[in-house]
């Protein structure tokens, strides 16, 4: 047995030992647990943390969040260096919340940074942690001006790049809202703007007369559109001397037949301002210009009785003889002005036989003589530059077309022709026989004079009064000389002298035929003109005349040309100019003045010696001549009336004359047409009334206007003037100025009512983009005398008829039929077919067709027809959009056919042979409408056609296109288009 003491022992040393164990492994487990202690509560906090928050809030929004385990952490500390910090921290719901003790200013301080530690519940703190913290900011500022207001000084009539600068600045601390990213003006209808850097400029020239200064009211904007207050901007106008001329009428009145001169510038006056030159005198120069091209024959002439007058005073006996006069036997079938002046118009064909009892046969060649002419010749362009127009030609009167004399136009060149005759020398020496003048002036579309005096060997040409002298490079070749043989003897053959062209001896017949107006031919037999009286026929009856000769200052100049139409002084004293300009005057000496305007220009310069000379600002005015208050003798009935409404006030309602302005008020165009061009007034109809009858005498306009409302765009708008109606090709043949303007059309000048309409008529507008509009206004009014009779108001309305587009409706289906006429002739205008279709759609408001068409069926036609390829194409492409619906509907039809078909034949054969016999062939199929272009299986049908209908459509489809080739297209022995069936009227 094992002693008691000794197991006791060995018990006591096993628990020992395993106690010593226990207490070595509990030991060790609890400094493990004490390390993560202190580990857990140093890292209870992120490294860093970033928050945001905004000027007008407390609260910090962190990223992330400050989140501790509340059974350990029982607080926070803010670390606090040398700055104070304006934030506290609290712990809430596990969470550490940051706040500011006040309200933050972004303006003072953007950013805060500062350390935060964690606080345990023992009293002992955790690592720390660095806190970053922006300010965000908000639009608390507007911007404000850096000045109260602005004042600035700029000059009138100048355009600045920059007239003032203004500024504003932004107290916010971010871009957004504290940069100023835009300026405006306030104030309204002022011609000044102003850019987003505070740049103000203005838009136009400023005028110190108009305002002296302008304010604005400007605003400025941060880059969110906050707006300042609004500051006053004042911008004065300095007053610039402009040097001018001033005093001068806008409107010189002239009394026809007075016989006295009228000063043009009583009161004109020269600010010069302060223009002088350093030590020396300054150049002044004006000019006066009277323009009259649009007067008669350039100006009013009085040719005849200029050339009396001056017989009588040389007491010479007159040679001339007149072979261009109205009311004789050979001008009878001309064409002429039925006014005071004498103008005939030739066409190129015709022309008159000058009878022997006026002039005889004449030997040109074997005598000095001369021709005196006053023609416009028509300068039409043409490809043949050997085309002779004659003014007066001498050739044979019969057999042969040898031509004596002769004075003709051809390739703009003035020719004349003088051949010698067989007895007036050898035959076989050559010698000059034509004289050709390379001339502006006969392609030029305008009045001139010409005179030729023939003294051979010399031959001189005079144009408006003065002797042609040629170039010295081209001495040699203008005028071109040719040389020729003299005619030979042919015995019994006498001359035929003939005006406007040339008479042809072996045809009978006159040829080579003028194209223009001529005013006056006459020849001066044997004698020449002098040229005093080819100044005589060709000087102006209107004219400028000079100041007298005491009036000039020593250094003063006056220059004057020699149509007395343009005077020019120049001289260094300014009172002199002023005076001399003052004594200008205009002087009509024409028995029967043109009635109407004449413009007057004035042009200044003003000078240094030696340097550029500067110009003043031109100025027109005009002189408007009027009838006079004593009739002209000898006075018709007519007349007397006329200067009598003209003279006498107060006027009788039956004396006054009333224009009256007839057509129509309203005018619908379509596109193509307005495009193309319409005559916009070609139905007016002008007639002036006293009474209630129509003066012959008082059918003569001074103006007419035609205004446009709105005015036009031209950028596709304009208006033109076509003639090609008339029987000219041109309007120089009338003395009516024209101007065309985006307001409308301006006339001025004194001629027949026939004239201005002819013009009036020949308006066309042209519009390239019509679908802007919808309309345009023309307001027509016409004057006479001076503005002293006006015509009332006429308007007419130009209406844009816009396309209609077709109505589609899916509600469109088989049992819908629509009627439409089988033939409508191409020859109808656009606006009738849109017209129709409108009528059709108003008719037929419950029913809606998706792909109507006005044609059902095309009649074949010669190829010799006018064929429109477009629109057949557009047909077609509109015919294979909807095949695939036709060929249902086509199966359709065919189907119910077919049904019908057996049913009668079911009924045929159970009723007996008899009923057989009554069955009729041609069982009518459902209508199908003609849009839907079905390809028919006519294989077993035979379609009956009425033949008066047959007629009546090839009448009315007897203009209409051809069709297409693609529409011809064969399928398996059938056309491919409905539109082309071929008909069986076998049984008709």
């Amino acid at each position: 047995m094992v002693p008691i003491k000794g197991i006791y022992l060995a018990l006591l040393v096993l628990v020992a030992s395993s106690s010593f164990h226990s207490n070595q492994v509990k030991g060790d487990k609890y400094e493990e647990d004490e390390d993560d202690y202190y580990d857990s509560r140093e890292r209870v906090l992120e490294t860093s943390y970033h928050g945001l928050i905004k000027e007008n809030e407390t609260f910090v929004e962190i990223t992330p969040l400050i989140k501790v385990d509340e059974t350990k952490v029982c607080g926070f500390h803010i670390i606090k260096k040398n700055k104070e910090i304006p934030f506290q921290i609290e712990l809430v719901n596990e969470l550490g919340i940051l706040k500011a003790k006040k309200s933050l200013n972004c303006e003072k301080r953007k950013n805060y940074k500062f350390d935060i530690t964690a606080v345990f519940c023992d009293g002992s703190h955790s690592k720390s942690a660095s806190v970053h913290i922006s300010v965000i900011d908000i639009n608390e500022y507007s911007p404000t001006f850096l000045q109260p207001s602005y004042v600035t000084e700029v000059d009138e009539g100048r355009l600045y790049q920059e007239i003032i600068r203004v500024e504003a600045t932004d107290k916010d601390c971010t871009p957004l809202f504290g940069d100023v990213c835009k300026y405006e003006i306030l104030t309204s209808d002022q011609p000044f703007t102003i850019d987003n850097e505070g740049s103000i400029r203005n838009t136009e020239p400023l005028s110190h007369k108009a305002s002296h200064n302008h304010i604005l009211s400007v605003v400025a904007y941060d880059c969110a559109m906050k707006q300042s207050a609004p500051v006053m901007v004042n911008i004065r106008v300095r007053r610039v001397c402009e040097a001018h001329v001033m005093g001068v009428a806008e409107r010189i009145d002239y009394i026809a037949n007075s016989m006295e001169s009228v000063s043009l510038f009583p009161k004109i006056h020269l600010e010069l301002c302060d223009m002088q030159c350093k030590g020396e005198d300054m150049v002044i120069q004006s000019s006066v210009s009277l323009k009259t091209k649009h007067i008669s024959f350039g100006c009013d002439r009085d040719a005849s009785q200029c050339l009396k007058k001056l017989n009588e005073e040389e007491q010479v006996e007159s040679g001339m003889v007149d072979l261009l006069q109205k009311n004789t036997e050979w001008t009878k079938d001309l064409t002429y002005d039925e006014g005071t002046e004498s103008i005939f118009h030739f066409d190129g064909s015709s022309g008159a036989i000058i009878p022997k009892n006026v002039l005889k046969s004449q030997d040109f060649a074997a005598h000095q003589f001369s021709i005196m002419t006053m023609f416009r010749h028509h300068s039409i362009a043409t490809n043949d530059k050997h085309t002779k127009e004659h003014i007066i030609c001498s050739a044979d009167d019969h057999k042969m077309n040898r031509h004596h004399m002769a004075l003709f136009v051809r390739n703009c060149r003035l020719i004349l022709l003088l051949r010698k005759n067989f007895n007036d020398g050898d035959l076989n020496i050559f010698s000059p026989a034509e004289w050709r003048w390379k001339v502006p002036q006969v392609c030029d579309n305008e009045w001139n004079h010409y005179t030729i005096n023939v003294d051979l060997p010399k031959i001189d040409l005079y144009i408006d009064g003065i002797k042609f002298e040629s170039n010295v490079e081209d001495r040699h070749s203008n005028p071109e000389v040719i040389d020729d043989w003299p005619l030979h003897a042919a015995h019994g053959i006498n001359t035929t002298l003939a005006i406007g062209a040339c008479y042809q001896g072996s045809e009978n017949r006159l040829k080579h035929g003028f194209s223009g107006d001529i005013s006056e031919i006459k020849l001066s037999l044997r004698k020449i003109l002098t040229p005093k009286q080819i100044r005589c026929g060709t000087d102006c009856a209107e004219k400028l005349l000079p100041p007298p000769d005491h009036f000039l200052e020593p250094e003063q100049q006056i220059q004057s040309n020699t149509q007395m139409n343009k005077i020019i002084i120049e001289g260094s004293n300014k009172s002199n100019i002023e005076q001399l300009l003052q004594q200008i005057q205009y002087i009509n000496t024409k028995d029967n003045p043109t009635i109407g305007r004449r413009n007057i220009q004035v042009m200044t310069t003003v000078s240094c010696p030696n340097k550029k000379a500067i110009r003043l600002p031109t100025i027109d005015t005009y002189i408007m001549v009027t009838s006079s208050n004593i009739s002209s003798p000898p006075a018709t009935a007519s007349s007397t009336l006329y200067n009598k409404i003209l003279v006498d006030k107060p006027l009788t309602v039956d004396q006054k004359p009333q224009i009256a302005i007839t057509g129509n008020s309203n005018h619908l165009v379509s596109y193509p047409d307005i495009k193309d061009g319409v005559k916009i007034l070609a139905q007016i109809n002008i007639s002036i009334y006293t009474g209630k009858e129509i003066r012959p005498a008082l059918q003569k306009l001074d103006s007419c206007n035609v205004i446009v409302f709105p005015s036009l765009n031209p950028d596709h708008e304009e208006i033109t003037i076509d003639d090609k109606d008339g029987t000219d090709e041109s309007l120089f043949k009338f003395d009516i100025k024209t101007k065309i303007s985006k307001d409308g059309v301006e006339m001025i000048g004194y001629d027949t009512i026939e004239n201005y309409q002819h013009i009036l008529k020949s308006l066309v507008y042209i519009n390239k983009k019509p679908a802007y509009y919808l309309n345009r206004v023309f307001k027509l009014t016409c004057s006479q005398v001076d503005d002293h009779f006006r015509s009332a108001e006429y308007t007419l309305t130009l209406t844009v008829l816009h396309p209609k587009q077709q109505p589609t409706s899916a509600a469109t289906s088989s049992n819908v039929v629509m009627t439409v006429p089988s033939v409508i002739p191409t020859s109808a205008s656009d606006g009738q077919i849109h017209s129709s279709a409108a009528v059709a759609a108003d008719s037929h408001e419950t029913n809606q067709y998706a792909h109507a068409m006005l044609h059902s069926h095309d009649i074949q036609e010669s190829q010799s027809k006018v064929h429109n390829l477009a629109h057949d194409k557009a047909q077609l492409a509109s015919s294979h959009s909807t095949m695939l619906i036709v060929v249902i509907c086509a199966s359709f039809v065919l189907l119910i056919c077919g049904v019908g078909i057996a049913r009668l034949r079911n009924n045929g054969s159970g009723s007996g042979a008899s009923q057989s016999q009554n069955v009729d062939k041609h069982q009518p199929c459902p209508k199908v409408a003609p849009e839907q272009q079905l390809d028919w299986d006519d294989s077993a049908l035979t379609i009956t056609i009425n033949p008066m209908q047959n007629d009546n459509l090839s009448d009315e489809s007897s203009e209409s296109e051809n069709s297409d080739s693609e529409d011809e297209e064969v399928i398996n022995g059938r056309y491919k288009n409905v539109s082309q069936l071929e008909w069986d009227n076998s049984t008709i």
